[in-house]
């Protein structure tokens, strides 16, 4: 692994040569580039404030956040993030991720392209899937060949073409496909109009806040408010379903399939049941709707016929969800951490091990202290007790610390000497001590007590 760093100011210009292999990049808070590739040739050429980079092989760099970089070709893949200056890409042949990122303005991507908290894209083509999840600005894409999903774009949303499905929530700006979308489309929390020419297959659209022009190749659903002064063009190749609020104020053109295709659900209003196209009018009619279906066609504001729109063959997309965006990993600490040689892991596992062993025997030597003065008070105990039998061979009650601690059956009479005292009034002592219902301090002075003393 070749390592080159190079002071720099804190917005310098960045170009990157082609790059044979993966391409990382990162933004830091240092005047400073540092670079890393796994292969033979490294180079940072400073011409003034332009820094030219070129490897061999795989690359990593990481530059002051406010940096313009400029990168010529990737062989591989491609993941940037953290940089607040101006990005210019040139041909991607992997995939590409990019995440924390101001203007971006790129060429080609090959593979899939994935985008989180970026501002304004400027984009010819990605031949994957494209995926975008926060951005300040607007989205221009001319030609993306596989799904296309978005989430919380700041600006309009303008693509050329879409291969497969799209995907789209919460847009501030309009939404357009100039050309076609392959596959199924959804629309709902868009600001501005919608302009779709050609959907191939089923069409959802719901809060849409601008006029609207599309065209669906099967069926369509509407969930929108019209407003006043806007036209609403509408056409399916299957059947319509066109939800409405009970207080409309549109002049509805509707055309089916025939006289008994078309239904609309308001009060006061009655079909004549003649003719393949008919105009009513909700309220003042201040919007204008156009709507075609080569199938059925239904207009309501009842709840009942919007939840039954996945008869029309696709869902709700109540629960918008975009795919993460994987990261780069993160920048070097400050300064490098120099690895643990196996000698000095040694030495620490050494001293753990010791620092064990010594608090074991510290535990271990206290044990044996305390057993030891435990076994000389019960030595004690057993003195005194036989002391005691010379001159006691049965007591009554015995009193220690106002309790009573011991009462035995007996005269109470001290014993004439020599004659023995029994065991059973020592062991009754030791198994109460034993047993700790009594203290050895209260056992000492219940022995003296029964010697007299």
């Amino acid at each position: 692994m070749k390592q080159q760093n190079l002071p720099v100011s804190p917005n310098p210009t960045i170009v990157v040569s082609t790059i044979s292999g993966d391409l990382r990049v990162a933004g830091w808070d240092r005047s400073e580039i540092m670079a890393k590739t796994d292969g033979d040739n490294l180079n940072l050429a400073a011409e003034g404030e332009r820094v030219v980079i070129s490897c061999d092989e795989n690359l990593i760099l990481y530059l002051p956040r406010a940096a313009n970089l400029t990168v010529d070709r990737i062989s591989g893949d491609a993941s940037l993030q953290a940089l607040g200056g101006p990005l210019v890409l040139g041909p991607v042949a992997g995939d590409l991720s990019m995440n924390d990122l101001a203007q971006v303005s790129l060429e080609t991507v090959s593979g899939d392209a994935a985008f989180r908290r970026v501002g304004p894209l400027d984009i010819q083509s990605v031949s994957g899937d494209f995926s975008l999840r926060g951005s300040s600005g607007a989205c221009s894409v001319d030609t993306i060949g596989g799904d296309a999903s978005l989430y919380e774009v700041g600006g309009a949303v303008i693509f050329k073409r879409v291969g497969s499905d799209l995907t789209i929530s919460k847009v501030n700006g309009e939404v357009e496909v100039s050309e076609s979308v392959g596959g199924d489309v959804s629309l709902r929390d868009v600001m501005g109009g919608a302009i779709l020419k050609s959907v191939g297959s089923d069409l959802y659209l719901r809060n849409v806040r601008g006029a609207v022009d599309v065209a669906a190749g099967s069926d369509v659903t509407l969930y929108i408010e019209p407003l006043d002064g806007l036209e609403y063009h509408v056409t399916a190749g299957d059947d319509m379903l066109v939800r409405l609020p009970p207080d409309a104020n549109v002049e509805l053109h509707l055309s089916g399939s025939s006289p008994d295709s078309i239904q609309v659900d308001f009060p006061d209003v009655t079909l004549s049941g003649e003719d393949t196209s008919t105009t009513v009018t909700l309220g003042s009619g201040a919007a204008k709707m156009f709507l075609t279906a080569s199938g059925d066609l239904a207009v309501t504001s009842h709840a009942d016929k919007w939840d039954s729109a996945a008869d029309f063959g696709f869902g709700m997309l109540d629960d918008f969800e975009m795919p993460e965006i994987p990261g780069i990993p993160p920048i070097p600490p400050i300064p490098p951490i120099p690895p643990l040689s196996p000698e000095f892991r040694e030495r620490i596992s050494r001293h753990t091990r010791e620092a064990v062993e010594r608090a074991q025997a510290r535990i271990e030597a206290a044990n044996r202290r305390t057993e030891a003065r435990v076994s000389a008070a019960m030595r004690r105990a057993e003195a005194r007790a036989r002391a005691a039998e010379t001159r006691s061979r049965s007591w009554g009650k015995v009193i220690v610390n106002g309790r009573t601690v011991v009462s035995l059956g007996g005269s109470g009479q001290a014993p004439e000497r020599g004659e023995p005292v029994g065991d059973d009034e020592r062991l009754t002592i030791l198994k109460m001590l034993q047993e700790k219902k009594i203290s050895l301090e209260e056992a000492e002075k219940l022995l003296a007590a029964l010697e007299g003393k």
